[in-house]
């Protein structure tokens, strides 16, 4: 019998051999996840359903400014761009009005998905067991959330911009007129994707249920503003001051009239008359504390 199984038996020569090439380490692998959750974050590489909501929530923020650029070329042609252009309610410095809660609803619908979906399968152990580590893994994932909020936020105010420069009748003098308004937009978009991609992905890293995590988020984005709004016309003003740092929306806003020296359409935000840097301190503030809190949830995690 055992000699019958010998004669069967065969060595196959498989040609397995070690890998010899360059190994990129921590920082490629680190890229490497922040670009595949960006990815994600847009349902790439993911059935239709996926991409509906990211997908939906980028149209609605630059539908705006398309209509904007084509409404201001059909003034161009009848000679009235100057006069319409000042009435326009679509600009650099209201656009914000326009687009946050279409980022609040992108990262509740997007970032329980990017955060909690590998807690719920356990397969943290298995990122954690190579070279990549836990702050690594948790700065990929809140960067790969903040850059897919950048182009939710950043992509209507481009092409309100490049619009606006070509369809000015010298387009050398509206670059000139327009340039100005470059570093506004990109500071205020990167505060705005910072602090809610930031509260998001803590809020998701402490939650992996879907459920849960995306109406936490919305509650902490959607209360606040309101409680805000109830102590400043029934209670004290001063103590509206310090409500109103708790309210990541009316710091937005606060900061979005800081940048672009413009009152607030915020009537809480204009009412306050804060100084303009104490609310990007404070959206700094909130940005960097959402990160070292998330590292640190990523830390304690058992995985």
């Amino acid at each position: 019998m055992t000699d019958a199984r010998d004669a069967a038996s065969s060595i196959y020569d498989l040609g397995y051999q070690g890998y010899e090439g360059p190994r990129l380490g921590r920082p490629a692998v680190a890229v490497g996840l922040l670009l595949q959750t960006l990815r994600a974050a847009y349902g790439i590489g993911r059935g239709g359903r996926a991409k509906i909501v990211p997908f939906l929530m980028l149209g609605l923020s630059v539908l705006p400014a398309v209509l904007a650029v084509g409404i201001s070329a059909l003034a161009a042609q009848a000679g009235a761009a100057g006069a319409l252009e000042d009435a326009s309610p679509i600009r650099h410095d209201t656009y914000q009005n326009l687009t946050s809660t279409l980022v609040m609803l992108f990262c509740a619908a997007q970032a329980p998905e990017l955060f909690g979906r590998d807690q719920r399968y356990g397969v943290l152990p298995l990122y954690f067991s190579r070279v990549l580590t836990r702050p690594d893994y948790a700065l990929a994932k809140l960067g790969g959330l903040i850059a897919a909020l950048l182009i939710v936020e950043l992509s209507p105010y481009i092409i309100l911009f490049v619009g606006r420069v070509l369809v000015a009748p010298d387009p050398v003098a509206g670059l000139t007129d327009e340039i100005s308004a470059v570093p506004k937009f990109l500071l205020q978009g990167l505060l705005v994707a910072g602090l809610l991609g930031g509260i998001a992905g803590l809020i998701a890293a402490w939650t992996p249920r879907r459920a849960y995590a995306t109406a936490a988020i919305i509650a902490v984005f959607i209360i606040p503003p309101i409680i805000v709004a109830i102590i400043g016309a029934q209670a004290s003003e001063d103590f509206a001051r310090i409500a109103i740092f708790l309210s990541p929306s009316d710091i937005l806003d606060g900061t979005n009239a800081a940048i672009f020296g413009s009152l607030s359409e915020n009537a809480v935000v204009a009412s306050l008359a804060l100084p303009g840097w104490v609310y990007l301190v404070t959206a700094l503030v909130g940005v960097l504390g959402s990160i070292g809190l998330t590292v640190r949830r990523y830390l304690r995690i058992a995985a």
